[in-house]
């Protein structure tokens, strides 16, 4: 008679409760046992570890016991599971699946006390699916109970917990306010609605030694740290200061008392109310700026935008970014941004247009003529790097392409007009090298399991080196059409076909002319 090993899993989703002595854990550990004795006849024996999760809800995989249980059952050491009802294991469809995917996969099995199953029979699984769609719509229910609660506390004006605003304490579950603290909320407000600037107040604040609220969590001391702007910028919205509580949207007044007057805070909302239009909560050189995050020097270092202002005209630059300047190094670069977007956008259409194939291709005309945005996302799809030379300017691509052109008249330090020539090198693109050896290792995985032709799949990929479901990713890479695979050798695949999309590609046609369908378009 064969021995069957046998892991108990219990799990409870409060925590109230588990100082006692002999606590719904323990119910479900004897429950669990006795059943596994009653079955002492077929050969079952309990595992001496236990896989307790007390205070952890059945929606999430986040669980000690369980992820030890999975860790054990993976490495053979568990033959069967015993739970004392189904939704102590999981109560997501999703979750489950992929616990009893673990389970088949090393020859595992559960067994529920309270709930007789059959996996091994199709009305079997379809029970279990109906109880865990049960079990997960009660989860689902409530939560939302829980939701409308909060919702229906924070209408009564009441405070529901979460991050506790500088200048209240939490006495009883209720804000009290802290005097001297709210010294600072006051004199905080009354500055900013002085000066009218947040990032002016956020110096003033510094300057009068001002710190945010000082907090302890998970035993560790958090905050009590000078102002920063969005620190600043949270507190002068916070309508908790004037006694009411927010709740989506909407204000409802609060059971708690206020810091500020209201004509206070309101003067301090308008003044927010005039720097917070769309236009400038956008970075303004991050919109401007096309080339900004991909344009450098010769020498590795990143080029900032840059802008001066000269007879109410203002003028764009590229520099070296300062950080990167050492001393005794090469000198700063600084190129006047708009001809240089103009010759980046010129010369990226120029490239597109020449690989033109049909008419669906024809789409160089977006760079040029175009609003900005539209531009900056073009740059953005097709170039990964500028390079700004002493006679050179580089572009490469994203498709493995190069552009190079001769370039005249860069100053070291000081902008200088930007004559850019003829071509110097060929553009012609060069095969993505990750999806190239990817090719190989397809290739030389087909050949090494057509010379093992008496071998189960499992040990082929075993010698091989790589797992089962690696191996097989690779056989089907194997016979991709030669279409697709020409594209790859040459660098003409679509941009979203990477190593890494390639290899977890799930259900691969086998006719080449839907493969080519799926990939190449």
């Amino acid at each position: 008679m064969s021995k069957v090993r046998c892991a108990i899993y219990t799990r409870k989703s409060s925590d109230e409760g588990l100082e006692q002595e002999f606590n719904s854990l323990d119910a479900q550990y004897d429950s669990c046992e006795a059943y596994i004795l009653s079955q002492k006849h077929e050969g079952w024996s309990v595992t001496r570890e236990r896989y307790d999760d007390g205070g952890f809800s059945g929606g999430s995989m986040e669980r000690p016991g369980l992820k030890r249980l999975l860790a054990d059952i993976a490495a053979g050491k568990v033959d069967v599971v015993v739970i004392y009802k189904i939704d102590r294991l999981t109560r997501s469809l999703a979750d489950f699946a992929r616990i009893i995917e673990v389970m088949e996969k090393h020859g595992a099995s559960f067994v529920s006390v309270t709930q007789s199953f059959n996996t091994k029979t199709s009305m079997g699984r379809l029970m279990l699916h109906v109880l865990l769609s049960f079990a997960q719509f009660e989860r689902e229910v409530g939560a939302e109970r829980v939701r409308d609660k909060i919702a229906a506390s924070k209408a009564k004006g009441m405070w529901m917990g979460g991050t506790v605003p500088l200048g209240y304490d939490v006495v009883e579950r209720k804000l009290v306010i802290n005097e001297a603290e709210a010294k600072t909320v006051r004199a905080v407000f009354e500055a900013f609605a002085e000066l009218g600037s947040v990032q002016t107040t956020v110096l003033w604040s510094r300057e009068q030694e001002l710190t945010t609220k000082l907090r302890q969590r998970a035993g560790k001391p958090m905050g009590g740290t000078p102002f920063h702007y969005g620190a600043l910028r949270c507190l002068l919205s916070n309508r908790t200061y004037i006694g009411e509580v927010e709740h989506k949207g909407k204000a409802y007044p609060g059971q708690h008392e206020a810091i500020l007057d209201r004509a206070l805070f309101d003067r301090a909302r308008a003044i927010l109310a005039t720097r917070s239009t769309a236009q400038m909560r956008v970075p303004k050189l991050a919109s401007a700026s096309l080339l900004q995050g991909m344009i450098f020097d010769q020498h590795g270092r990143k080029m900032s935008p840059a802008h001066t202002c000269r007879n109410g005209q203002r003028f764009r630059y590229y520099v070296t970014h300062a950080k990167q300047i050492k001393v005794g190094g090469p000198a700063a670069y600084r190129v006047a941004a708009e001809p240089m977007e103009q010759h980046c956008a010129s010369l990226l259409a120029e490239h597109l247009a020449a690989r033109v194939t049909s008419i669906d291709d024809a789409g160089s005309s977006e760079l040029i003529g175009t609003a900005g945005g539209e531009r900056r996302t073009a740059f953005l799809q097709h170039i990964r790097r500028v390079v700004i030379g002493d006679a050179e300017l580089t572009i490469e691509l994203a498709d493995g392409s190069t552009i190079k052109r001769a370039l005249n008249r860069i100053r070291h330090g000081n902008d200088a007009k930007l004559i850019v020539g003829e071509k110097t090198i060929s553009n012609q693109p060069a095969g993505n090298q990750q999806l190239i050896i990817l090719l190989q290792d397809a290739a030389r995985a087909q050949a090494f399991a057509l010379a093992k032709p008496k071998l189960s799949l499992e040990e082929v990929a075993a010698k091989f080196g790589r797992s089962t479901e690696r191996f097989k990713r690779l056989i089907r890479l194997s016979y991709l059409s030669p279409k697709i695979v020409e594209s790859i050798l040459q660098g003409r695949q679509p941009l979203q076909l990477t190593s890494k999309s390639l290899q977890n590609l799930d259900g691969l046609p086998l006719r080449w002319s839907e493969q080519e369908a799926l990939l190449l378009i």
